[in-house]
């Protein structure tokens, strides 16, 4: 039997998250090749976030935006492959929404085939359409 070590679900403030790692699961999902390390370290600086944590491996990551009182944006949830399934996901929003009570509006945006999943959280659908717009390079 291996020896595989349990996942742990913590807060940034209580084991930091290496923004390097959290690049690697970026890379991984081929999400934000333009996001750098130095810039995931000012988000981390910034706002909550929570990692999974396999012994010293991030497997896991989420966080959020928020203004503190009245309003908060859960984002990037992301698990590594080897690892879903496994409940990691669900942990990671319980931690990031843990960390933001009592703001009493947490949203969240994500892909359609991902709505049962977050309704499982207590997050309902909508009628507001999302509207990006993004900076030129």
């Amino acid at each position: 039997m291996d020896d595989v070590p349990e996942i742990q679900v913590l807060p940034h403030a209580s084991r930091p998250i290496p923004a390097d790692q959290v690049v690697a699961l970026y890379g991984a999902e081929g999400w934000w090749p333009e996001r750098s390390a130095g810039q995931v370290v000012m988000v981390l600086d910034a706002f909550p976030a929570a990692g999974a944590w396999r012994g010293d491996r991030l497997v896991g990551f989420a966080r959020c935006v928020s203004d503190g009182v009245l309003r908060a944006y859960i984002e990037d949830v992301v698990v590594a492959p080897d690892v879903r399934g496994l409940g990691v996901g669900r942990a990671l929003v319980a931690a990031i929404v843990e960390q933001l009570q009592p703001i009493p509006v947490v949203s969240l945006f994500c892909d359609p085939g991902l709505v049962p999943f977050y309704e499982q959280a207590g997050f309902r659908p909508t009628r507001h359409v999302v509207l990006h717009r993004l900076a030129s390079t």
